[in-house]
Parts: structure tokens; C-alpha cells; sequence
């Protein structure tokens, strides 16, 4: 028996090149396989749509509503800002649909993918987002006319809106 081994050791050891190679590959296999996976937690069912949703990210008007605050908040002169935007509509989502031909009919049928916490919900192809309509800016600097002028100007440079649809006013308790 001990010949045998003696054998076998003079054979394989040291490992060649391509033997060693594929211990190494081995190696870090074993290690990719052992490292732990973050499992995602999944919701409860009976959670209300409504609640989910104050839990994620803004809402696209209130993002922007924000955006504005900020930049109109680092131009000197207009201090502190407030901000309400107005839409027209919701904005749009369109979603993939097949089309089947047939020699007798035709017919669609909606596209899904499946998330694994959410179960099918269909593929949206594209989204369009609510188009604003109105632009009401209370800010510090809100009675200087010049003010006035730059912040008129940026909301219609930024929403492509008439100048009669933007309104700005002076905060309250500012000198």
C-alpha cells in the first residue's frame, strides 16, 4: 500500500501548472459559494397600497417641487423659497402588449414580468410624467421686481409655461 502511494505522490506532486490552476479555480468557487446572500424581505400582503407608498421615494411633483426649491434657494437674493406646482393630468405609463394574428381574429394581450415580493405586474415600455400647468413661488426676495424677473424667467425656461400661469409673492415676516 505504501508503494502505491509513494507511486501516486511521485506521479501528482508537486501539481502541474493546469493542476494547479484548477485547484485555485476551485478554491475561489468554494469561497463565491459561501459568501452569505442579503435575502430581500418580503411585504406583508395585507399592508395598504397607500401606506407602501408614503414609505417610498417622493412622488415625481413633489421631487420637483423640491428641485425648484433648491435652485431658487441658491440664487442670491431669493433666501428662502416655497413652492407649489399644478399639473395637467397624471402622466402616462404604456405598457408592452403581443399581438396575435390569427386567419380568424385578432387579438392583444398585456405583457407581464414577475417580481418575486410583488408577483406579475406588467412591462411598462414607457412613461411620460404630468405636464405642470402652474408655478407658484413664495420666496424672500419676492418684492424686489428683479427678483421677480429671474424667478418668472427660470420657471419658464425650466416648464415651458406662459408667464401669466406663474405667480410670485413676497414670504411673510420679511423685511
Amino acid at each position: 500500500m505504501n508503494e502505491k502511494w509513494a507511486e501516486i505522490k511521485k506521479k501528482y506532486w508537486p501539481p502541474k501548472k493546469d493542476q494547479l490552476l484548477i485547484i485555485v479555480l476551485l478554491g475561489l468557487l468554494l469561497a463565491v459559494i459561501a459568501i452569505p446572500v442579503e435575502k430581500k424581505q418580503v411585504k406583508s400582503e395585507n399592508v395598504s397600497e397607500t401606506a407602501a407608498a408614503d414609505t417610498e421615494e417622493p412622488d415625481y411633483e413633489s421631487r420637483m417641487e423640491q428641485k425648484l426649491e433648491e435652485l431658487l434657494g441658491s440664487v442670491d437674493g431669493i433666501g428662502r423659497v416655497r413652492v407649489m406646482l399644478t399639473y395637467e393630468g397624471t402622466g402616462e405609463k404604456r405598457v408592452e402588449k403581443d399581438r396575435f394574428h390569427t386567419a380568424d381574429e385578432s387579438r392583444e394581450e398585456t405583457v407581464y414580468e414577475e417580481d418575486g415580493s410583488r408577483g406579475k405586474s406588467p412591462y411598462v415600455i414607457s412613461e411620460t410624467n404630468p405636464k405642470v400647468e402652474g408655478v407658484l413661488v413664495i420666496a424672500e426676495g419676492g418684492g424686489s421686481s428683479r427678483i421677480k424677473q429671474e424667478i418668472l424667467v427660470a420657471a419658464q425656461a425650466l416648464f415651458g409655461i406662459e408667464a401669466h400661469k406663474i405667480k410670485i409673492m413676497k414670504m411673510e415676516g420679511t423685511k
